[in-house]
């Protein structure tokens, strides 16, 4: 398994994106939505055929809108537990940042069958999530509590417990060919949230990297 040490997991997910330009791109959980516009400011130049940016939140999307808006891009709510209303084999590359691990066993099949339906035989995908064993480490310390966790302004994220094996056979099953890569923070990180010293042994995220076929 492949090892990065970053200080923003933002940084590793655009690293593997390669080409974007005339390509049909969907993101999942888009949150406020920074994180496409910064995906083409890096990729300056490329342009992508059409963008469809999700959320299961009406509210993220309209924050998205305001504050973050593309041009030309399609909005739309998206429940990873139920059918996306997307065709199938119509999305050359998808990209999730941090939401399956915000999700429990069924949103994580789903969604990840629903990724299989809609790419394209030759589509890839980009899904980060926080690594199991970073987790675990932070239910030991007590950050997370009630599958809650407590980042330091105070806001509540959602954080299911599951294995790294619990990834890897949904990947086999769904027959996808993937990369794993374990995402560790480097000295700029730890500088930064000193809280995360103790536990800097530990990955912080998990890049997963796949293709339809």
């Amino acid at each position: 398994m492949k090892k990065s040490f970053v200080l923003y997991t933002d940084e590793k997910v655009i690293s593997e994106i390669d080409n974007i330009d005339g390509k049909k791109k969907l993101e999942i959980g888009i949150g406020n939505g920074y994180f496409m516009p910064l995906l083409l400011r890096k990729k300056s130049g490329q342009v992508p055929e059409k963008i469809a940016l999700t959320d299961v939140s009406y509210k993220n999307i309209e924050i998205a809108k305001k504050h973050f808006f593309i041009k030309g891009t399609i909005y739309q709510k998206l429940d990873i537990y139920k059918r996306f209303s997307i065709e199938d084999q119509s999305v050359d590359l998808i990209v999730s940042n941090l939401v399956f691990n915000e999700v429990g066993e069924k949103g994580l099949i789903n969604g990840f069958a629903e990724i299989k339906r809609i790419l394209q035989p030759d589509g890839g995908f980009v899904v980060s999530v926080l690594h199991p064993g970073f987790i675990a480490k932070q239910l030991q310390r007590g950050v997370i509590k009630n599958n809650l966790m407590t980042s330091k302004n105070g806001m509540k994220i959602p954080t299911v417990k599951r294995q790294l094996k619990e990834y890897q056979e949904l990947l086999s099953t769904l027959e996808f060919k993937y990369e794993i890569i374990d995402i560790f923070g480097n000295k700029k990180l730890f500088n930064k949230k000193t809280r995360l010293k103790e536990i800097q042994e530990v990955p912080i995220a998990l890049l997963i990297l796949g293709r339809s076929s």
